[in-house]
């Protein structure tokens, strides 16, 4: 009895669910189905907002770095023959003694356009001496020059696409604020000529070169400063200058 029972409650629950199954099956079956549930979810995600939220966030990844400036106007006339391959522009090999000047340290990256770190990059600088003077355009005996200058000095970026200088503040040249001349080179992305002008300087308001670059590249073009001691305003100033050139490492696999 209790077995026959069972089997009656059974057909009778079953034919409760079995027409709702099949009608479910019947809706997947439909080939319009997976269309409006594709185009449901696709408002419902809402695509636009979420790429506009993902580009503020990582604005790198849809607007590529602007490549450092290069310079307006030639330095060719001033550039050395052969660069001297250090990267301390302050003490000539073997020397005990160091050029006159306020001695500085110049550090930064070289990114590409999205900002990834370049390796091996070379940059190669030269500059006027303390007294304002570019050793290449001055007799060999001339009294100005200071035999203890490196005027010229290299750096290779590390992995991380970091580069150093030591060197002085270059003196003033008539009509010109400080700065130094800069030339980076890549197997890659190829030849930057530019020129480095430090943030803060009085004289940056009265150079007719650095005024003809409009406010956006005066800034790129502009190395921060800050102190080797935070407290102590006559400790080493220390610029960071980060250079930008065009293109994009290729995708490696590994």
């Amino acid at each position: 009895m209790r077995l026959f029972l069972s089997i009656i409650c059974f057909l009778l629950f079953s034919s409760q669910f079995i027409p709702q199954s099949l009608a479910q099956e019947s809706n997947y079956a439909d080939e319009g189905f997976f269309e409006k549930a594709r185009q449901q979810a696709m408002q419902n995600y809402q695509l636009k907002d979420t790429e506009e939220s993902y580009s503020a966030l990582s604005p790198s990844v849809f607007n590529p770095k602007k490549p450092t400036p290069s310079r307006f106007f030639a330095a060719d006339i001033s550039m050395p023959l052969i660069f001297a391959t250090s990267n301390n522009l302050i003490k000539k090999p073997g020397s005990f003694y160091r050029a006159f000047g306020e001695v500085i340290f110049l550090q930064g990256k070289v990114l590409d356009s999205f900002g990834v770190p370049i390796s091996g990059a070379v940059i190669e600088i030269w500059q006027a001496n303390a007294a304002g003077k570019y050793h290449t355009l001055l007799e060999p005996d001339s009294e100005y020059i200071d035999k203890y200058f490196n005027m010229s000095g290299r750096a290779v970026t590390d992995n991380l696409g970091n580069y150093f200088f030591i060197t002085i503040m270059p003196g003033s040249i008539a009509g010109r604020a400080p700065h130094i001349n800069a030339n980076i080179y890549h197997v890659k992305f190829g030849k930057l000529q530019t020129e480095i002008y430090f943030e803060q300087h009085p004289f940056n308001s009265k150079d007719y070169q650095y005024l003809a670059y409009d406010e956006n590249d005066r800034k790129m073009l502009t190395a921060s400063v800050k102190h080797s001691n935070i407290i102590d305003p006559d400790s080493i100033k220390l610029f960071t200058f980060n250079i930008v050139m065009e293109g994009i490492h290729d995708y490696k696999g590994f």
